[in-house]
């Protein structure tokens, strides 16, 4: 297994991460403890959970029990994040993170899905630092770290507000104009990167002709290549992959044994190729983001991609509220008056008012379904 630095940390994380919210059926306990240590025991050693992911905590609690008798010899790290705002809420969901995986302590412990630097600001403002802070002195956590969807300028920003030692953000072939100048700033500031959704939330491996501009090697699969991709990063230190079978971690162990740097070429390929097999989808390139009354259109128009790649009205929805912070009722977008700016703008000259007004009219449609 490839294995890179986590920032300043001195801790050598596995280049492929566990991410535990994908299992396949969370009530059958045997089969998702024994996927946690069948990874453990193919090389990886870097475990993320949340408390919002189910049973996922006390699934790898299971699994632990046996992977702490080994960790002497073949040590992993544990990662788990709090929504917490505020002291108490962030001590008491640490509290309930340890106890369910019975650990004595988190290696990496996250302020969870930041969606705008006002959300970051308050709980900042509340102390939720300061109790991190805490947490850390009283060997509890080892170190603060910071999870994100915000644009890469606004996490930028946010890196450099505070001495965190790594962040969780979202970075896959189809997407990776949005983050840029976060993992530049991470990269200067010396941070751990972990690239979560590296594989597009799973759409990169469902739709494998539209992404095979990612392989670069005849005897890859779309998901290697995409994995690659991230591997290639010297910014990115673990791509996290949410995991549901033992074929799919076979799948990324190989992406990572079977790893040879890019080239110049090869990378750049992929990154052109992303327009080139995107015509109708939005790259990201974030032009449009001149928006007069204030709409954040690439905001939008990345949900917009996941209708179009066959998620359906609910599946854009999902990635407004769960990735952006767009809630249904957010009215943000009743404020467009189609003046045309951001087609103009755009490189791909993509219909961009016409995919705002679709977006409005779905988001209504869920909104009254939501009162009935």
């Amino acid at each position: 297994m490839l294995h890179k630095l986590y920032g300043k940390t001195g801790i050598n994380a596995s280049a492929i991460g566990f991410g535990a919210m994908r299992f396949l059926d969370q009530d059958n306990t045997e089969q998702c403890a024994s996927l946690v240590k069948y990874a453990y025991d193919k090389g990886i050693t870097y475990f993320d959970t949340a408390p919002g992911y189910g049973k996922s905590e006390e699934l790898l609690g299971v699994a632990f029990k046996t992977m702490l008798k080994e960790r002497a010899q073949r040590p992993f790290t544990v990662s788990s994040k709090t929504f917490g705002s505020d002291p108490s809420s962030v001590r008491r969901d640490l509290e309930t993170s340890l106890t369910r995986m019975g650990l004595e302590y988190l290696d990496f412990y996250h302020m969870w899905c930041i969606l705008t630097p006002e959300a970051y600001a308050e709980r900042k403002r509340n102390g939720a630092l300061k109790e991190f802070e805490k947490l850390k002195d009283e060997g509890l956590i080892r170190h603060i770290c910071v999870s994100s969807h915000m644009t890469g300028g606004d996490i930028g920003t946010l890196l450099e507000d505070y001495p965190f030692e790594g962040v969780l953000l979202g970075y896959s072939a189809m997407n990776f104009a949005y983050r840029e100048a976060a993992l530049d700033a991470a990269a200067k500031a010396g941070l751990g990167v972990v690239a979560m959704n590296p594989l597009g939330g799973g759409l990169i491996p469902r739709e494998p002709e539209r992404f095979d501009f990612v392989r670069t090697r005849p005897d890859e699969t779309v998901v290697e290549g995409a994995l690659r991709f991230i591997l290639n990063d010297p910014r990115i230190t673990v791509a996290l992959v949410g995991f549901s079978d033992t074929h799919q971690v076979d799948e990324a162990v190989r992406a990572a044994e079977g790893f040879q740097p890019l080239s110049k070429e090869q990378t750049g390929k992929i990154r052109s190729g992303l327009q080139a097999a995107f015509n109708e989808l939005c790259t990201g390139c974030q032009y449009c983001d001149q928006c007069p009354q204030g709409i954040p259109i690439p905001r939008y128009l990345d949900a917009y991609n996941h209708l179009l790649l066959g998620d359906g009205p609910q599946g854009m929805i999902n990635r407004l509220k769960w990735h952006w912070g767009i809630s249904l009722e957010d009215n943000t977008l009743d404020r467009c008056n189609r003046c045309g700016l951001c087609e103009t703008a755009c490189t791909q000259k993509l219909p961009i008012p016409d995919r705002l007004a679709t977006i409005r009219d779905e988001i209504a449609k869920a909104r009254l379904a939501a009162k009935q």
